[in-house]
């Protein structure tokens, strides 16, 4: 049996309106650049590139639900969805750390997570597709249990795990969390518990500084299953495939996960503003498949890929092109304007995956590599 991937989307995710950036000088004098970065012009390049590229035929359009009290209290502190509730309602633009709303905010906040419940029913109950591509927003993995956090409300891949867990039964569900930031939101949540393995890629002594490092490990019956791979500038698509080969495909083997969800922020990519990793189409287009391809070995292919960041509006669609030729198994005849020359793996790379392995080996084993490329 061939199986089909999903594509939620739902127009009203455009709703949420984060604002100017905002530069404030003595007086007040202020300054608005340009759009926040997080801004709904994100999701139409990425609808545009899947219709026009022609990936459209190969995805099957459904529409996501809203998470519930309930849904969002398996996560989430009844203080912190009011908290949310109240500051839209009253217009308040900045709820936490660089996490702007607006008065509809709340409620597309509960569309995101709720997009990846749906997701997690559609894995898990439609016989023909095993595969989603979640196009949602806000993004979710910096909002923590009580805290909302850089554009993040409420968590949306982690309302999606305790819900598979709990309305499911599943016993071991992994959370990949390839943003260029930290999924501390994430971690926070999961990070005394063994039934979730997460794992996060991100740019080392980035946002937010004081989280990801490699030593944060879990705690009691969690520990171990919390992974941080904090990786140099410059990584790129080379160091990514190291980083997947000697981490995260032995770990998924030995977890042996019923589920697979992914945070799925492209803003590693090579043009993005706020990252220096310089992954590529073809980057993310190898991660795309090669979880694919893990999730086919151990778990029946489920797999939920969910938006999470990415900010440079003309590369953006590109890596999340890759990411959906790599997660359904296509190419699309087209070459990227922007490919870059191949670079040397920093030797940085190299030295991190070893401190990753030093923290983990106690509990997860790796294959040794004495070299690569």
């Amino acid at each position: 049996m061939i199986s089909k991937t999903s594509w939620i989307w739902d127009e009203r995710f455009l709703d949420h309106n984060t604002g100017k950036v905002q530069y404030i000088f003595e007086g007040g004098e202020l300054v608005e650049p340009c759009d926040e970065f997080e801004n709904k012009h994100r999701m139409t390049v990425i609808k545009e590139i899947i219709e026009k590229s022609g990936l459209a035929k190969h995805l099957v359009r459904q529409l996501p639900y809203k998470a519930t009290d309930k849904d969002l209290l398996r996560v989430h502190t009844k203080d912190h969805i009011q908290r949310v509730q109240k500051a839209c309602k009253a217009g308040i633009r900045k709820i936490g750390p660089e996490a702007y709303a607006s008065s509809e905010t709340e409620g597309i906040a509960r569309l995101s997570a709720g997009a990846v419940m749906k997701a997690v029913d559609t894995v898990m109950e439609d016989e023909m597709i095993s595969k989603v591509y979640a196009q949602i927003r806000p993004p979710g993995h910096h909002a923590s249990s009580d805290q909302a956090m850089g554009f993040c409300f409420y968590n949306n891949v982690a309302v999606g795990a305790a819900y598979a867990i709990e309305h499911c039964g599943l016993k071991r569900v992994v959370i990949l969390d390839w943003d260029v930031h930290h999924g501390n939101g994430t971690q926070d949540i999961f990070y005394d518990r063994d039934d979730v393995l997460v794992i996060s890629i991100h740019e080392a002594g980035y946002f937010p500084l004081e989280s990801g490092q490699v030593h944060e490990v879990g705690q009691g019956k969690g520990e171990g299953y919390n992974i941080n791979i904090p990786v140099p500038p410059l990584t790129g698509d080379e160091g990514y495939r190291y980083v997947f080969e000697s981490i995260i495909a032995p770990v998924i083997k030995q977890f042996q996960p019923e589920l697979i969800i992914i945070s799925a922020g492209q803003d590693a990519n090579a043009l993005d503003p706020i990252s220096r990793l310089m992954v590529t189409r073809e980057g993310f287009k190898y991660m795309a498949n090669k979880i694919r391809e893990l999730a086919e070995s151990y778990c029946e292919g489920r797999l939920i890929i969910a938006q999470e960041g990415g900010y440079n509006l003309a590369y953006l669609p590109i890596a999340t092109m890759g990411v959906i030729e790599g997660l359904v198994g296509v190419d699309v005849n087209w070459k990227d304007p922007h490919v870059l020359p191949k670079r040397q793996t920093p030797s940085a790379l190299f030295e991190a995956v070893d401190d990753v392995i030093k923290y983990q080996k106690s509990i997860w084993e790796f294959t040794e590599k004495e070299t690569f490329c």
